[in-house]
């Protein structure tokens, strides 16, 4: 059976204002155990701002989280599927661009994440079946 974006997509996930400080977006974060926000700009564009942004743009530059907005760290050109793409292609894209993180947009909205956490997820349910399978023949 193949799996789509949109069967292990993560649906709920923290939705913010560009506005808002990267202060206020890591007290999100933690709140939500969440490692991303999606931020949700003007006329319909989005961008997903990480915890990596956070430091790498802020925190490692001394500069004071509370006085920097998320939209001026943010990423607003960001790697996206759609609902039908199959895991495999998910995983090749996450491991030949090199993130963890994967907004599933349809007809110009963010309405899923794929993250590393799902991928690993569906591994481990793979790695149980077969040795599941493997077990009945007394090879595991």
């Amino acid at each position: 059976m193949v799996l789509y974006s949109r069967d292990i997509m993560r649906k709920n996930f923290p939705i913010v204002g560009g506005d808002i400080s990267a202060a206020d977006a890591a007290r999100i974060m933690v709140s939500e155990s969440s490692g991303f926000l999606i931020v949700n700009g003007t006329e319909g564009h989005y961008g997903i701002v990480t915890e990596w942004d956070i430091l790498s743009k802020i925190t490692a530059r001394n500069l004071d989280p509370a006085s920097v907005a998320v939209k001026d760290v943010m990423t607003r050109d960001f790697i996206s599927v759609s609902p039908d793409t199959p895991t495999v292609k998910l995983v090749e894209i996450m491991k030949e661009k090199k993130i963890r993180r994967l907004p599933v947009v349809e007809r110009g909205k963010v309405i899923g994440v794929i993250t590393s956490r799902n991928i690993l997820a569906i591994f481990s349910e793979y790695v149980d079946n077969v040795a599941e399978v493997a077990s009945k023949y007394g090879n595991y």
